[in-house]
C-alpha cells in the first residue's frame, strides 16, 4: 500500500498548548519512513521551531523541554497504532520516537540542516493533528522558592530578552509554578534563622501550609473530562513574589507534578 503522507502546523503546535500531557520514556528506533515531501507555503518552516528548541536548550537553564502530542482530528476515527514520523532534510530523515499516549520531542538540528527541514508522517491527510507545550524538568522535591524564582525568571527573561519579536509565539508568559495532587497537602518548611543564631542550635524548623485555589484544577489531568469537580487534582501555585525565603523548601504528596502556569490559563 502507498504510504500517504502530511506535514503538520507548527504553528498549531504550540497555539494549543495546554491540552497535553506528561513525560516521555526512553525513545524507541523506528523504522524508516518513505516519503514523496510536498512543500506547503502556510505551514510555520521547522527551521523557526528548531530555532526556539535550540534557544530554550542554551539558555533555558535546564528548566524547561518541549513536548508535542499527536491526537487524531476526529475521536471517530483513531489514528493508527503505529503512526510514523520524521523530520526531513535535504541530507536524510531523522525519525521521532513516539510514546503510547502519542506524545515525542523534536530534535534540534544543526542551523544549516534545518534550513529546508519539514515534518513527514505516514498518516492519511488531515486526520490528525499536533500540539506542544513547555514542560518543567524539575521534580516536587527539587522545588525550594529559590528554584521557583530561577523559574520564573527564566521564563520571563527567554519570552521578553532573548526570543526575537517573531518567535515569542512560542513561549508563554510564565506566571508561576503550579504545584497539583489528588489531596491538597502542600507545605513549605525552612530552617528557622532566629533559633539557630541564639541558641546556636540546628533542626529547628518553621513550616507554612499552602492552600487549594477553588478554581483552580489540574489542567493537563489525564481523563479530566469523565470527572466531577470534587474528583480532580486540586492545585496551587508559587509566583516567586512571596516573601518567604529562598530556602523554604516543598513537602507535597508522593503523587503531585509541577507545571508552569502560563497567562490566560484559569
Amino acid at each position: 500500500m502507498k504510504i500517504k503522507h502530511q506535514l503538520l502546523s507548527l504553528a498549531c503546535a504550540l497555539a494549543c498548548a495546554t491540552n497535553l500531557v506528561h513525560a516521555q520514556d526512553a525513545p524507541e528506533v523506528l523504522e524508516s519512513v518513505s516519503v514523496n515531501m510536498k512543500r506547503d507555503g502556510s505551514i510555520r518552516p521547522y527551521r523557526q521551531m528548531n530555532e526556539v528548541l535550540s534557544m530554550v536548550q542554551r539558555y533555558g537553564q535546564g528548566l524547561f523541554r518541549l513536548e508535542f502530542k499527536l491526537e487524531a482530528k476526529d475521536p471517530k476515527v483513531p489514528l493508527p497504532k503505529v503512526p510514523k514520523l520524521a523530520v526531513m532534510h535535504a541530507d536524510a530523515y531523522v525519525p521521532i520516537a513516539m510514546q503510547a499516549d502519542g506524545s515525542f520531542e523534536l530534535p534540534v538540528l544543526p542551523k544549516e540542516q534545518a534550513q529546508d527541514a519539514e515534518i513527514a508522517s505516514n498518516l492519511v491527510k488531515g486526520t490528525a493533528k499536533m500540539s506542544g507545550r513547555l514542560l518543567l524538568t524539575i521534580k516536587p522535591e527539587q522545588l525550594d522558592m529559590a528554584m521557583v524564582r530561577k523559574i520564573v525568571g527564566t521564563a520571563t527573561s527567554m519570552r521578553s530578552e532573548i526570543l526575537p519579536w517573531y518567535l515569542r509565539w512560542a513561549f508563554p508568559q510564565a506566571e508561576g509554578v503550579r504545584i497539583c495532587s489528588a489531596q491538597a497537602n502542600w507545605e513549605l518548611e525552612w530552617p528557622d534563622p532566629a533559633a539557630n543564631k541564639a541558641n546556636n542550635t540546628a533542626g529547628q524548623l518553621l513550616s507554612i501550609a499552602l492552600s487549594a485555589e477553588p478554581k483552580q484544577l489540574d489542567p493537563h489531568e489525564s481523563g479530566a473530562a469523565k470527572k466531577s469537580a470534587s474528583e480532580r487534582r486540586q492545585c496551587t501555585t508559587l509566583t516567586g513574589q512571596e516573601r518567604w525565603p529562598d530556602k523554604a523548601h516543598l513537602l507535597a504528596p508522593a503523587d503531585a507534578s509541577l507545571s508552569l502556569r502560563v497567562s490566560g490559563e484559569s
